[in-house]
C-alpha cells in the first residue's frame, strides 16, 4: 500500500516539474555546438540552466518564446573580470530548424557578438563532428591510448565511416581523400602563420586527425591516407573514445605508421 501512495504522490510531481517550461522552451532543450567554430561554442540548454561554454564555463537562467532567447550572464571580456556590473542580459532572436537540429541566432544585443552565428544538436563533441561531417562513425574505445600532445589548432580532421551505409572519406571541408593535398594546403593558409616563428611550429605541430569507424583497422587506415608525402604531413593520429569532449587537447590519440612518417619508424 506504501508503494502505491509512493508513486501516486511522485506521479504529480514529474507532472508539475515537466509543466515549468512552455513548448517553445522544451524544444530547446538539449546540447548545441558551434558549426562555425567547430564546437568551442556549447550551449546546454536544460528545464532548470543553461550552460553556456566559450573559453570558460557559466550555469545561467534561461527562457525563450517562439522568437527569443534570453539569459543573465557575466560579461569577461576583454579583462575576465566577475565583478556585478558586470552581469549582461542577452537577447537572441533565433529559429528552429524544422527538424529541431539546427538553431540559428540574429539580432543578438551584445556588442562583443559581431556576427550571426549557428548551432549543432548533439550528444557530445564526436556526435557533434559525425553530424557536422555527415559520416558516421563510433570511435574504437582504449583506455590505454593517451591524449594527444600536439595543439588541435595545427590538426586537419578526417573522417572515415559511412555515409547512407556506404563508405566513406571525408575531409573537415567536405572533400574525399583525393582533394586531401589540397585540403592540407587550404588548411596551412587559414592559419596564417605571422611570422617565421609561428610557419616553423606549423610545420613541425601540423598533424591528421582521424576520426575511423572502430569496424576500420590501423592497416585499412594506413592504405587510405598512404598518398600522403612527407612533404605534407608527418603526423597521423587516429583518435579513440575519451569521456573529456569539452578540452580538445586532451582527445586521445594513437599515433600510426604511414608513408609519410615511416623512417622515423624504422631503426637504421
Amino acid at each position: 500500500m506504501k508503494k502505491k501512495i509512493y508513486v501516486l504522490i511522485l506521479g504529480p510531481i514529474l507532472t508539475l516539474l515537466s509543466c515549468g517550461q512552455n513548448s517553445f522552451e522544451k524544444e530547446i532543450n538539449g546540447k548545441w555546438y558551434g558549426l562555425e567554430n567547430d564546437g568551442f561554442t556549447r550551449m546546454y540548454f536544460h528545464p532548470d540552466s543553461l550552460i553556456f561554454m566559450e573559453g570558460n564555463t557559466q550555469t545561467v537562467k534561461w527562457t525563450a518564446d517562439e522568437s527569443k532567447i534570453e539569459f543573465d550572464y557575466i560579461a569577461q571580456w576583454p579583462y575576465q573580470t566577475f565583478e556585478k556590473d558586470s552581469t549582461k542580459t542577452m537577447f537572441m532572436e533565433y529559429f528552429l530548424s524544422k527538424n529541431n537540429n539546427t538553431l540559428s541566432f540574429n539580432k543578438i544585443n551584445d556588442s562583443t557578438i559581431d556576427r550571426n552565428f549557428n548551432l549543432l544538436r548533439a550528444e557530445n563533441y564526436f556526435d557533434f563532428l559525425s553530424k557536422k561531417s555527415g559520416v558516421k562513425f563510433t570511435l574504437p574505445n582504449d583506455t590505454k591510448v593517451e591524449r594527444i600532445g600536439l595543439s588541435s589548432e595545427y590538426g586537419l580532421k578526417i573522417f572515415i565511416g559511412t555515409i547512407n551505409n556506404k563508405s566513406a572519406i571525408v575531409s573537415e571541408y567536405g572533400n574525399g581523400l583525393d582533394s586531401i593535398k589540397y585540403d592540407i594546403i587550404k588548411f596551412k593558409q587559414n592559419l596564417n602563420p605571422l611570422d617565421e616563428h609561428h610557419q616553423l611550429k606549423l610545420e613541425s605541430d601540423i598533424h591528421l586527425r582521424v576520426f575511423a569507424d572502430k569496424s576500420i583497422s590501423d592497416e585499412d587506415i594506413q592504405k587510405l591516407i598512404q598518398r600522403i608525402t612527407q612533404s605534407d604531413l608527418k603526423k597521423v593520429f587516429r583518435i579513440y573514445e575519451t569521456n573529456n569532449y569539452y578540452n580538445f587537447e586532451t582527445l586521445a590519440g594513437k599515433e600510426i605508421k604511414t608513408i609519410a612518417n615511416k623512417t622515423s619508424y624504422e631503426k637504421p
